[in-house]
């Protein structure tokens, strides 16, 4: 097969569309009669629902409770949340009516007229509530939801056998998707009396199961397609406002939309779940890892939502990129009266990567080891085990990571460096590809053929914005042999396009690429057997490789990984403190790359939404109620902030992938803050282990450091 496309860094094929303003996202939907809504939300953050009184609202307002529902649940892998709270309200803002109105500000006024009484019950703040029997239970079952706990080999052993050990405890904030899109949902009734949503989603099929199970409508009766999405994370990879409109346009029988304001999202949306650790590592003189005992408590907020699958993923990572013989990990999920937390890029493996990246620094400086080296020593091979006993049988080159940051320009620019107040930091990790253990992962890709060397390739997922269109679209020109204007792509549309699951996971192109193959190979299998010159048609599928290793609990391990090492240039401002970030090299082994372009725009994209982890974001919560509910307040980070960033990919290939690629979506948020702080401390001294970096901290280290020469 000759390659023509694969490997050349093509622009995005939507991307004209985007810049020109002609693609439309789903705020953008607008038709006549239409009605739009407005959230009518819990006041508090815990409590007894008692009165709901509509009386003062304009009788051309319409309102919509559970009882105008089928089922009042929330479809999901834990069926705990409902789509309107009817009693119990678990977290501040939690809906519990929709009004819709000819427009937003009428809908939005009558929200304020509505009357909603709750009998205040004691909030469960964080972890350290949740696991205390004097707060209350949020669910029948009580606050812990899931609780993990493995060993492998002796820890006990492992730390007898040490020269040093190190013990700490760390914390990680909640964080913000913070995409530019708000939540948003259009819906009506298409000609044939079908319920047609256009969604801001990474999965339309999960959307389609969550509409026919809440509003009692069989399959054929609902078709989701998805909008132009405007950036997800794996902030929309679950309800949003996807139920809400399709409620009210099923029954009223009128277009309706719904879009969240940006203060609604932040102060409702899913989050990054923020995590409590305390991390034991035992090192040899020669800075060999031989035990780790981590523990990590993860805060879930009121409903499960993806919270078991990023817990999974949390314990799987924990322990880093690394071969240690003696493993012990516990982690636990607790129920708080937050919003629900839920994936969100990176999928647990950046909070676990925070403490144990920073202790390994750490004891690189008290063993006088270089900082890459002793990651060097460690690191995984194929042929290896993880942390939880899992073998690494795919392609694994970490250390070939490692190598190209040390033969960056950023690296070496070390040795030139006199400046007191400048430091260098460094940081590995990896995540994981796919679904996991006992998790159905599957994909269907159907080629058409419209006329002799043009193609329709129709494809499941959700482009949320990293790119698998334009992927998927050169590898199906390359493997037919023909231009890339000659292939056209229907994605994500429950009526057109088979179920491929949700763009999340670092999977897409991945498993949509094996799927894709095998459906060229078909075509071309029936091709030959059938000949002329007819239109042919042809489907084909494809499954995620599995981990041999089993637990109870789905989802982990995984059998692929993705690995990153990430450096960092920083100065820090003598006088207030601040860290300003200087250079940014990352260096990414995931199999083969697809297209260069936008694999350095994930980099990029991924490192922008760790500097903000590491130096700024943080949802700040007092009992429960989000007190930085603007981006006024909740500050990300801008391009001034985010300096050049070196994106450096290892030579590999994955055998098990299409034309050899693995994922590579989110790996680049796991190591970045790690990588600051080491930067931070070598420059004052200042031990962080919180998140973000308190600047406060950082000058009273300054200043003991400047007494102390």
């Amino acid at each position: 097969m000759a390659e023509h496309y694969v490997g050349l860094g093509l622009g995005r094929s939507e991307g004209m569309d985007k810049a020109s303003g002609r693609a439309l996202y789903a705020g953008d939907y607008r038709e006549e009669g239409m009605l739009e809504l407005a959230l009518v939300r819990s006041p508090v953050s815990h409590g007894i629902l008692e009165e709901l009184d509509f009386s003062a609202l304009p009788k051309d307002v319409l309102v919509f409770t559970a009882k105008d529902l089928a089922v009042n649940v929330v479809e999901d892998v834990i069926e705990d949340q409902p789509v309107l709270a009817d009693r119990h309200v678990r977290f501040k803002g939690e809906p519990v009516a929709i009004v819709a109105a000819a427009t937003r500000e009428r809908a939005r006024e009558a929200v304020a007229l509505a009357k909603v009484v709750c009998r205040p019950l004691t909030v469960v703040r964080d972890v350290a509530d949740a696991a205390d029997p004097k707060f209350p239970s949020l669910h029948e079952k009580g606050n812990l939801l899931v609780d993990f706990e493995n060993e492998k080999g002796s820890v006990e052993q492992g730390f007898a056998d040490s020269a040093l050990i190190l013990e700490q405890d760390f914390e990680t904030p909640v964080q913000d998707h913070g995409y530019m899109e708000p939540e948003a949902c259009f819906a009506r009734i298409d000609g044939d009396g079908r319920l047609l949503a256009y969604t801001s989603t990474q999965n339309v099929f999960h959307d389609h199961r969550m509409i026919c199970r809440a509003l009692g409508l069989a399959p054929d009766q609902v078709r989701v397609k998805a909008a132009t999405v405007g950036g997800g994370f794996g902030g929309k990879d679950g309800n949003t406002a996807q139920i809400f409109a399709a409620a009210v346009a099923w029954l009223t029988k009128r277009p309706a939309k719904l879009v969240f304001d940006r203060r609604e999202s932040l102060e409702t949306s899913y989050k990054r779940h923020g995590v409590r650790m305390h991390v034991k590592m035992g090192f040899s003189r020669d800075g060999r890892i031989l035990a780790f005992d981590g523990t990590g408590d993860l805060d879930t907020g009121a409903y499960a939502g993806l919270g078991p699958a990023v817990l999974g993923l949390f314990t799987e990572h924990f322990a880093g990129p690394y071969d240690i013989p003696n493993v012990h990990i516990k982690s636990r999920l607790w129920y708080t009266n937050k919003p629900a937390a839920h994936a969100m890029r990176g999928f647990g493996a950046p909070q676990g990567a925070f403490a144990t990246e920073t202790l390994i620094s750490r004891a690189a400086g008290k063993l006088g080891l270089d900082p890459i080296e002793i990651r060097l020593k460690n690191a995984l091979e194929t042929g290896k085990y993880g942390a939880l006993g899992q073998k690494m049988e795919h392609c694994v080159d970490f250390k070939g990571a490692l190598e190209l940051i040390r033969a960056s320009d950023l690296w070496k620019s070390r040795e030139a460096n006199r400046d007191p107040y400048v430091g260098y930091g460094i940081a590995g990790g990896h995540l994981s590809c796919g679904l996991g253990k006992n998790i159905p992962d599957t994909a269907s890709v159907v080629v058409e053929e419209t006329k002799p060397g043009y193609y329709r390739i129709r494809v499941g997922f959700v482009d949320i914005g990293q790119g698998s269109r334009t992927a998927l679209k050169a590898m199906a020109a390359d493997a037919l042999e023909t231009d890339l204007d000659h292939i056209e792509m229907i994605m994500s549309d429950t009526a057109e396009t088979l179920d491929c699951g949700s763009a999340a996971g670092s999977r897409s192109t991945f498993i949509a690429g094996n799927a894709l193959l095998a459906a060229v190979k078909e075509f071309r299998r029936k091709r030959a057997e059938e000949g002329g010159a007819a239109p042919l048609a042809a489907t084909g599928h494809a499954s995620f490789p599995e981990s041999a290793k089993a637990f109870s609990t789905p989802g982990f391990p995984h059998a692929m990984y993705t690995f990153i090492a990430q450096a960092v240039k920083v100065r820090l401002d003598p006088v207030t403190g601040n860290v300003i970030l200087l250079d940014v090299a990352a260096a990414t082994e995931a199999g083969r790359i697809i297209n260069p372009l936008s694999m350095a725009g994930q980099i990029q994209g991924g490192v922008a939404m760790s500097v903000g982890y590491a130096l700024g974001e943080n949802c700040v919560f007092e009992d429960g109620r989000l007190l930085n509910a603007d981006f006024s307040t909740y500050l990300m980070p801008t391009s001034l902030d985010v300096p050049h960033i070196a994106s450096y990919h290892v030579d590999a290939y994955e055998q098990a992938g299409p034309m050899g690629v693995k994922g590579a979506a989110e790996v680049s948020t796991v190591s970045i803050a790690p990588a600051i702080g080491g930067a931070i401390e070598q420059i004052s001294g200042a031990r962080l282990n919180s998140l973000p970096f308190d600047i406060d901290k950082i000058l009273q280290a300054m200043e003991k450091k400047e007494e102390k020469q």
